[in-house]
């Protein structure tokens, strides 16, 4: 019988260490947590990696342009295989830049998402040394954090030539 008062008043115990522990506040701070992504601040952190994209893109830089993309990055461009992980971005990216794709210019329409992944979708003209254009057409990025910065994860466009410009292919 003492064992089971025993019990029971420890129960008592635990559920008012319980009650009493649970702060209402604790519920706030999650939300507030949850909460705190500042997509502005995402949209400004994507135009600046767009800017450092172009930059190094027009200076013929393709370790710095594949540098944009995490560790595990997939281009899907239109004719050829996806293009996975950011050495064989870099290779692509040198490979357009050999066949005479020498400026880049976005054109950001939207950037919408959260703390884990933004989206950007836009516009590109693509042209060659002497400014003629090779290709226009509409894009879509997938951005991610990686190593505290903000990195393209998954790139995909498409042309709106008619008939479709031929884009370099992988080899």
């Amino acid at each position: 019988m003492l064992a089971f008062r025993q019990l029971k008043l420890f129960r008592i115990a635990c559920c008012f260490v319980l009650f009493f522990s649970c702060n209402p506040n604790d519920k706030i701070e999650i939300e507030k947590s949850a909460s705190a992504f500042d997509i502005e601040q995402g949209k400004a952190s994507i135009l600046q990696g767009d800017q450092n994209f172009i930059k190094a893109f027009k200076a013929g830089d393709s370790i710095d342009v594949s540098n944009s993309y995490t560790t595990d990055a997939k281009i899907m461009a239109a004719d050829t295989v996806a293009i996975v992980g950011r050495d064989a971005i870099r290779h692509y990216i040198a490979s357009l830049m050999q066949k005479g794709v020498k400026d880049f210019e976005i054109t950001t329409l939207k950037i919408w998402g959260d703390s884990s992944l933004l989206a950007e979708e836009g516009t590109y003209i693509l042209a060659d040394s002497i400014g003629k254009q090779a290709d226009k057409g509409k894009y879509i990025v997938l951005w991610k954090p990686e190593t505290g910065n903000w990195k393209m994860f998954r790139h995909i466009w498409t042309s709106d030539l008619s008939p479709r410009a031929p884009f370099p292919k992988v080899e």
